[in-house]
């Protein structure tokens, strides 16, 4: 069972962001980006969060926001080739090394996801604990651009369905459910980062149940125009968390 002293929930938050820049600082709704998943995080039954980060105003505002910062993040995670994996795992290391944590579950929360609240993450963490599966990972319908109706281009610009069928439903509500990952969250067992390889993923494709979450709130923030859309969203809806 998943307990606050047995699970590690990391927040990674690179000072640096081509994207947006500085965009975990940036305020949204008159609070900082970061801040949104902390909250969600503290009001959850994780009761908080570690944010590994490797700039020393996004670690104030996290401390500030009730997170654990307990370290600056080396040089050799926080570059544009770093990797979510290498950021966990040094973390993982740090917990377990440095703290005496025994780790059992792992809940890996990007800060580029606002609209995530403390209900999604007890809910996935109940899937987790009831699914049998080693992880699982936030996702979301998708509806606008439908599998069904997308094409793959050959060299010489012809067309050919992504999906083959004999039959090719027209009305939406004739369509299968497709969904994908939508970046909020992700939550594995300890045991599967033993001996992983560099490029794997963080959570374990082969045994995954998928927690499904509404549109509204999977939004993503990696560029100034995902910003915007989060603060229209703000202005016409409740505040999160």
């Amino acid at each position: 069972m998943i307990t606050a002293s047995n699970t590690l929930c990391v927040v990674p938050a690179r000072g640096g962001s081509k994207g947006l820049p500085r965009k975990n600082t940036r305020l949204l709704g008159g609070k900082p980006l970061i801040a949104y998943t902390i909250r969600a995080a503290l009001k959850s039954r994780l009761g908080g969060c570690l944010v590994s980060t490797d700039d020393a105003e996004i670690a104030g505002i996290s401390r500030e926001w009730g997170a654990d910062v307990p370290f600056i993040r080396p040089a050799e995670y926080a570059g544009d080739q770093s990797t979510s994996l290498s950021v966990l795992l040094h973390a993982l290391r740090f917990a377990e090394e440095q703290q005496g944590r025994a780790i059992e579950h792992v809940v890996f929360l990007q800060p580029t996801s606002p609209f995530r609240q403390a209900w999604h993450l007890d809910e996935a963490l109940a899937l987790y604990e009831t699914a049998g599966r080693n992880s699982v990972i936030g996702v979301t319908s998708v509806d606008e651009f439908h599998p069904y109706f997308m094409f793959k281009r050959g060299t010489d610009g012809g067309l050919a369905p992504l999906i083959e069928m004999k039959e090719r439903p027209l009305r939406r509500q004739d369509l299968p459910s497709f969904y994908r990952i939508n970046g909020a969250i992700y939550i594995s067992r300890r045991s599967y980062f033993e001996n992983i390889a560099p490029d794997a993923a963080i959570f374990d494709w082969h045994s995954c149940a998928g927690y499904v979450m509404e549109a509204s709130s999977s939004v993503d923030i990696n560029d100034y125009l995902d910003f915007q859309r989060a603060e229209l969203q703000l202005q016409h809806e409740m505040e999160p968390n």
